[in-house]
C-alpha cells in the first residue's frame, strides 16, 4: 500500500488559471477510450442499484456524466465558468451546496485535490453511491502538472475506507501502450 505526494498544492489564484476551461476528453484518444469505458461500467451499476439522482461536480467537459445522464437527474459542477453548469466553483466548495444523491461521479478528480480524503469524507453523508476513477502506479507522474498525487490501488481503497465507502466493484483499464496513454486506470463502485 503506497501514497506518495508529486508536488504541493497551488494557491486557489492559481487553480483558477489552470482549469480556466473545462477539461476536454475527445483531445486524447486514451482518455476517450477511459471516459467510455466508464460509461459502460456505470451505466451497468445504475441499472443493479436502481439510480436515479447522479451529481458530478468535477464533470469538466461532461462527457461521462452527460452520458449517464439519460438514465437518472443529473446535477453537474466543476470549477471552469461555464454556464451550462449547475454549480461553478472547487469540489471543496460546492461539495456543500448538494442534497442527498443516489450516485456520486468522482472521475480523475481526487489526485488533482491537496486533501482528497476530505473531499471523500465529505461526500460520503451525501450519497448512496459512488464512481470513483484515477490513475494508480503512475509514481513518475510529474509531468503532469495538475495531478498532486500517486498511489495504488490498495491506498485508494483504504481512503474509500476511512471515507466509509465500501468497494463493490472494480476495474481496471491499463492505457500505457497507447501512443497517448500514460496512465492505468482504478475505477471503483463503492456503497
Amino acid at each position: 500500500m503506497n501514497r506518495v505526494r508529486l508536488r504541493d498544492a497551488y494557491a486557489p489564484s492559481n487553480l483558477r488559471d489552470i482549469y480556466a476551461t473545462p477539461y476536454d476528453t475527445y483531445k486524447w484518444p486514451a482518455h476517450r477510450i477511459r471516459a467510455s469505458v466508464t460509461v459502460a461500467f456505470a451505466e451497468a451499476m445504475i441499472k443493479q442499484y436502481w439510480v436515479r439522482k447522479v451529481a458530478d461536480l468535477s464533470c469538466g467537459d461532461g462527457s461521462i456524466s452527460g452520458d449517464i445522464a439519460k438514465y437518472a437527474d443529473h446535477r453537474f459542477g466543476d470549477l471552469s465558468g461555464e454556464s451550462w453548469l449547475n454549480w461553478h466553483g472547487p469540489i471543496e466548495e460546492t461539495i456543500e451546496k448538494l442534497s442527498y444523491t443516489d450516485l456520486f461521479v468522482c472521475t480523475e478528480t481526487i489526485e488533482h485535490l491537496n486533501d482528497p480524503d476530505a473531499v471523500l469524507r465529505r461526500i460520503r453523508p451525501r450519497t448512496r453511491h459512488l464512481l470513483l476513477s484515477t490513475p494508480i502506479n503512475a509514481w513518475d507522474d510529474y509531468k503532469n502538472p495538475e495531478h498532486y498525487w500517486a498511489w495504488d490501488r490498495e491506498y485508494v481503497e483504504s481512503m474509500l475506507g476511512e471515507a466509509g465507502f465500501k468497494a463493490c466493484s472494480y476495474i481496471e483499464l491499463d492505457l500505457r501502450n497507447m501512443p497517448d496513454g500514460e496512465y492505468c486506470f482504478g475505477i471503483w463502485w463503492t456503497s
